[in-house]
């Protein structure tokens, strides 16, 4: 076997020292990133735990009264009288003249994505929309190049220019 001499002596040394650096460097960025990893999981538990441990409006909605002790409760036999009044509320017929008395289409653009202008004048708003977009009880079915086709409750609405 052939000595090593000084010099290679020295070069391993200096060699084994770099690696060492490098592991504890290595090793100092893994603990932080640890660290990081372990908060972060810790403040998604704290708010979990704080959001299922304060009663919210949803819970709220899932809870059933249940009547008091005092109140005394019937039990149903065949013999009561139940009525059930089912109430339908019927809103009266509106003509389409009438259902866009208040729409004016202000200007179409047009291109590979359309977009048609509608001034609202009883709500104040002006649109800009695209095919598909809502507002109000509308929908814009189609934009033509002199006005829109709308949907309102399944029947096509259409305005022009």
């Amino acid at each position: 076997m052939v000595g090593v001499t000084s010099e290679g002596k020295l070069l391993n040394l200096i060699k084994d020292a770099q690696k060492k650096h490098r592991l504890k460097k290595d090793l100092k960025i893994f603990t932080k990133i640890n660290i990081a990893l372990i908060a972060l999981i810790l403040v998604i538990l704290i708010v979990f735990l704080v959001d299922f441990l304060t009663p919210g409006q949803e819970k709220s909605r899932l809870m059933v009264e249940l009547p008091e002790e005092d109140a005394e409760v019937l039990p149903l036999t065949e013999d009561a009288d139940i009525e059930e009044e089912i109430v339908i509320e019927e809103k009266p017929l509106v003509s389409k003249e009438e259902l866009v008395k208040n729409l004016t289409v202000l200007g179409i653009i047009t291109g590979d994505d359309a977009q048609v202008i509608i001034e609202d004048k009883e709500a104040k708003k002006t649109f800009f929309l695209y095919k598909g977009d809502s507002f109000g009880d509308f929908k814009v079915n189609e934009i033509k190049d002199n006005g829109v086709i709308l949907d309102y409750k399944a029947e096509k609405i259409e305005l022009s220019i």
